[in-house]
């Protein structure tokens, strides 16, 4: 059953399309709507700064924004992590390397550009060769999934294509591995959410780095994150014939988690979830969208976090966005649950 569109696009449908299937109003989740038109918003001024400062090689290079812009959960308190690719068959990485600046000299007067894990130019070859190998960092991990799911195009729409294009065709063009329903390619972005689960560990107990933001996030939006890559294997088993699989998949990856995981629900039948995570969400966004927040929660003592009104509210409202995702979970194992067993949990 086909209810939403797959043509309508990279960015996926409005959320505020979405909302009467789910019983919603508008008034009932304004922040997600106001971080969805803000993240747009923020993503056609970014691409206007742009526009002009990469030299005629432009087509073997290409840029993307990543992280709560890409994912449409932006607010005024978000950076903009800066993804800088180049095809080192046609082009000097000391070449990337100066367009790269360029393009952040061009956005640092609008926008926070750290120079963090994005802060260096990477080579496509590198992204596409040696998957799941000893030369597969996490770094490139982290490059192929978030192109993939959230990557926005910055300078060069054709160029970005061209640049998802050849990394999905890592895992679809796989002639003993990509097995029948993308599993390849479901297998790596599942091992990425394991990363970020583990990673977290890493920042904060090892780093010392603070850990409250970092959990919620990993709760709220990593977790969705990876329910809507699930939901969307589970549509393409039941959903969509072999001939059409590829290009369909690729194309709604690219949508914005909670839009891929109502389109995939509607399609296969059920919505029961899907209000209690725009909900949840909401909330999460509403707060985090403060500096004030954020500042509370960077300084927030581990041991003392249930004493904690903030904490105490965004932990329950946590546990509020699991109990919704374990309804959508339990519709999946009735519909597809040969294929959600057996792919994604064992």
């Amino acid at each position: 059953m086909r209810v939403v569109d797959s043509s309508i696009g990279p960015e996926g449908p409005a959320l505020a399309s979405l909302l009467s299937s789910l019983g919603l109003e508008a008034e009932d989740v304004p922040n997600l709507l106001e971080a969805e038109a803000y993240s747009r918003a923020r993503i056609r001024e970014a691409r206007g700064l742009v526009g002009g400062v990469v030299d005629a090689k432009h087509d073997a290079v290409a840029s993307f924004a990543l992280g709560s812009l890409g994912r449409a959960e932006a607010s005024e308190a978000s950076d903009l992590d800066l993804a800088f690719v180049y095809d080192g068959a046609r082009i000097d990485e000391a070449s990337a390397k100066k367009m790269r600046a360029r393009v952040r000299e061009a956005l640092l007067p609008r926008f926070d550009v750290p120079e963090k894990t994005f802060d260096d130019v990477i080579e496509l070859g590198r992204l596409v060769r040696h998957v799941g190998g000893s030369d597969d960092t996490n770094r490139t991990l982290t490059y192929r999934a978030l192109i993939l799911t959230e990557g926005r195009w910055l300078q060069n729409s054709v160029s970005a294509q061209a640049v998802k294009s050849r990394i999905f065709s890592v895992y679809a063009a796989g002639t003993k591995t990509r097995g029948r329903f993308l599993n390849s390619l479901a297998n790596d972005l599942h091992r990425y959410y394991r990363t970020l689960c583990v990673d977290y560990r890493f920042k904060v107990e090892e780093h010392a780095k603070s850990w409250a933001l970092r959990v919620l996030k990993l709760r709220h939006s990593r977790k969705l994150w990876h329910l809507a890559n699930i939901v969307t294997q589970c549509w393409a088993v039941e959903c969509l014939d072999d001939a059409a699989r590829d290009a369909t998949v690729a194309e709604r990856l690219g949508w914005p988690s909670l839009a891929r995981i109502v389109a995939g629900m509607q399609e296969l039948g059920e919505l029961r979830g899907c209000a209690g995570l725009f909900r949840a969400h909401d909330r999460f966004l509403g707060a985090v969208g403060s500096e004030l927040v954020r500042e509370e929660l960077e300084s927030l003592d581990y041991a003392k976090r249930y004493d904690a009104a903030l904490y105490r509210s965004l932990h329950y409202n946590a546990e509020q966005l699991d109990a919704a995702a374990a309804e959508v979970v339990d519709l999946l194992l009735e519909r597809c649950r040969p294929y959600l067993i057996r792919f994604c949990l064992l």
